[in-house]
């Protein structure tokens, strides 16, 4: 893949953290786990922060990468795995068109919760086969559309998912550079030495790849160690979700039947993309800086692409305490 470099100065301004009123869209793998739901309501409950111009199903397969290909997996995950299994059945299997399915279903039901008319958008029900080709969906339509319309700043483009729409879309109409920024969570910090095997980097590797390689404005959120620091458990989302309006009720239910949270005292979740969110919300909330975009070597490690790489913007931290009161504010002040 080879497009034409953008100005630094404009990728800079690309990369600036959000300030003002600003317009998202969210590209959503939603009912692949819980932390989905809590971005897409958060996101959807801050209108005086963000105006939300469409929520694009993303596709998302299961018990292919963690199940059929133990090379991605680590013996920790295994064990995990193995755990969940053995409590709670077969692991259901998936393909993407599925998840796409799934995914727009799911952000209907979220909408209808939130009053919201938001238009939610079928993604691609295919993962990109290689690094030049895209898929065609009304997602990537509905994204280069935005894209091109007139605003102050960037459309932000939260993906919270793999990347396969929003590559797609790049890979359509490479003119989108100059007028999105990317968040997107996945995987570890650019300097971590060991393979990244994180979900939505590994569902979709080629469009993984064109988000680091196309020069599209990016901002990269680890899910280790950033993503990972917002953690929640049940008993705290008793507290505070729960009996806040039909929406809190939703979250908490959904969230006391998930096998990933559980009863179990001292347990936690990672609501691992709650940090996108939080990004456009209120940057100072996230640690982040500009870095030389690292390659994605054959053996998922980070490679050091060399001098004159194009810059991202990468986070070291976030303030999970800060993330979590906005949150139960706005559900309580909604209830």
């Amino acid at each position: 893949m080879e497009l034409p470099s953008l100005d630094p100065d404009l990728r800079e301004r690309l990369l600036a953290p959000p300030d003002g009123l600003v317009e998202v869209v969210l590209d959503t793998d939603v009912t692949n786990e819980i932390d989905d739901q809590f971005a897409i309501v958060w996101a959807l409950l801050r209108p005086d922060r963000l105006t939300v111009r469409a929520l694009l199903a993303a596709p998302y397969s299961h018990a292919t990468h963690l199940v059929q290909n133990p090379a991605l997996v680590t013996d920790l995950e295994r064990q995990k795995i193995d755990e969940l299994v053995r409590n709670y059945g077969d692991v259901m299997v998936l393909d993407a068109k599925d998840g796409v399915a799934r995914a727009a279903q799911e952000c209907r039901v979220i909408a209808d919760l939130c009053r919201s008319d938001v238009p939610i958008v079928d993604g691609c029900t295919a993962f990109l086969s290689d690094e030049q080709t895209p898929v065609a969906s009304d997602a990537v339509e509905n994204l280069i559309a935005l894209a091109h319309e007139d605003r102050e700043g960037p459309l932000y483009v939260l993906a919270i998912g793999a990347a396969t729409n929003v590559a797609s879309a790049v890979l359509t109409d490479p003119t989108i550079r100059e007028r999105i920024s990317v968040a997107w969570t996945s995987a570890y910090p650019s300097f971590w030495p060991q393979p990244n095997r994180s979900f939505n980097l590994v569902q979709d590797l080629p469009a993984s790849r064109v988000l680091l390689e196309s020069g599209v404005p990016f901002v990269y959120l680890p899910g280790y160690y950033v993503g990972e620091q917002l953690r929640v458990s049940l008993p705290e989302l008793r507290d505070h979700v729960r009996g806040k309006g039909a929406v809190g009720d939703y979250l908490y239910e959904m969230s006391e039947s998930s096998p990933f949270l559980g009863t179990e005292r001292g347990r936690t979740k990672v609501v691992w993309d709650l940090v996108n969110v939080a990004w456009v919300l209120d940057p100072t909330w996230l640690s982040t800086g500009l870095v030389p975009t690292p390659r994605l070597g054959r053996d998922l490690r980070w490679e050091d692409a060399g001098p004159g790489r194009h810059l991202m913007r990468e986070a070291w931290g976030v303030d999970r305490d800060a993330v979590y009161q906005d949150l139960f504010r706005v559900l309580a002040e909604r209830a």
